[in-house]
């Protein structure tokens, strides 16, 4: 076993996780819109929420009856996303084997910094965002560099 590879001393499993996995906070989801007009004591309709990629206004009303004709929902779906895949390559042009299809933008998120990411690494994570560019970052010992965004939310490209 390398030195500095797994976690403090201690009984049991604890003593084989990655020693910067075993002191790491974990993921913090998103706040509810309630939660969030209870903590600043403001009606949730003054609540915009800009960080969880959430529509608050739910689906249309196609996309419900769209949903309510699906027959597969008692299965578990093709891990591959092969149907998926083959429709996006008849929409774009682009060959399913170049098309990436996660269940959530975390997941796709979490992959990518995973694929490219290494002890050391800087990411550059430009908040407020998903608080899964900082989870991934620091799980894979990335040097996480937070940019805060501009007073109306953009990106500081200056500052970046």
């Amino acid at each position: 076993m390398q030195k500095g590879r797994r976690g403090m001393s201690g009984e049991g499993i604890t003593k084989l996780i990655r020693s910067h996995l075993a002191v790491f906070g974990g993921y913090v989801p998103s706040k509810s819109p309630e939660l969030l007009a209870e903590r600043v004591k403001m009606p949730i309709n003054g609540i915009t929420k800009l960080d969880a990629n959430e529509n608050l206004y739910g689906c249309s009303p196609k996309v419900n009856e769209a949903l309510g004709g699906y027959p597969y929902f008692n299965i578990y779906p093709d891990a591959n996303q092969t149907e998926m895949r083959r429709l996006l390559e008849g929409y774009t042009g682009v060959s399913a084997e170049h098309i990436v299809v996660g269940s959530g933008s975390d997941q796709l998120i979490d992959l990518i910094i995973r694929l490219f990411v290494g002890p050391g690494d800087e990411v550059i994570n430009c908040v407020p965002t998903f608080d899964i560019f900082r989870v991934s970052t620091l799980l894979c010992n990335g040097k996480l560099v937070e940019v805060p965004r501009d007073e109306d939310y953009r990106v500081d490209v200056k500052a970046v």
